[in-house]
């Protein structure tokens, strides 16, 4: 089984697209790449150290969006294995790269859900627990992580300026920087001596989460099929 941690680039800013408010911003903007890694969930679960490792060597997948060989979508790789994942980790993924990525979904609502409920969040799992807005760079500075190698702003000029190469050099890195800081047993948040367990942000507790979810709800299943 699998968990999967992902990060989308966008060829805009936020600011310059129509809507009525920013859901509807960013849902207008158009993907220019993105990446991701998928990363053995026993792994993950067996122990701080096989989890670090695991999230050090997990092969990281980069899609772009004019990019489709077989017609199925630009990021149909990434989307079955959505699917198959049983937590896709992400940060700010709720409030920004799954509202991004629903224009390829081809309007399949029940596919887009399904993912969605399996979302592990960091940023926002951080933020509903101390109500502060962590920056994905600072928490990775406070905990020894290596930092992200540009920014989102760069990611634009980039993508216009058709330097893929470092495009995607950035995305993978901002991947792997997140998933090694998921798989750690716990965080020093930035600016404070206070330190969160792995199960207010961290992928192992996500997995072990969700797979005790399933175990309780096929016991109510055959419970109730009695």
């Amino acid at each position: 089984m699998t968990a999967v941690v992902f990060d989308c680039e966008t060829q805009d800013k936020i600011c310059n697209m129509p809507g009525v408010d920013r859901e509807d911003q960013v849902r207008a903007l158009e993907v220019s790449c993105l990446s991701y890694a998928v990363l053995r969930s026993d792994e993950v679960l067996a122990s701080p150290e096989r989890a670090a490792a695991e999230a050090e060597r997990a092969e990281v997948f980069t899609l772009w969006r004019d990019e489709d060989e077989d017609d199925e979508g630009p990021f149909e790789p990434m989307l079955k294995a959505f699917d198959a994942a049983e937590v896709i980790g992400s940060f700010n993924g709720l409030g920004f790269d799954h509202l991004l990525l629903w224009k390829y979904y081809r309007g399949n609502k029940q596919r887009y859900q399904g993912h969605q409920v399996k979302a592990h969040d960091m940023f926002a799992r951080l933020r509903d627990a101390t109500t502060f807005w962590y920056k994905l760079d600072d928490l990775l500075k406070t905990n020894g992580v290596p930092t992200k190698t540009a920014n989102g702003l760069l990611a634009i000029q980039w993508w216009e300026e058709g330097e893929r190469e470092l495009l995607q050099e950035y995305c993978e890195a901002d991947v792997r920087c997140l998933a090694k800081l998921l798989a750690q047993p716990r965080l020093a948040l930035p600016r404070t001596r206070f330190v969160v367990e792995n199960y207010t942000f961290g992928l192992a507790s996500a997995i072990a989460a969700a797979r005790e979810s399933r175990r309780i709800g096929d016991e109510l299943a055959v419970t109730n099929d009695e």
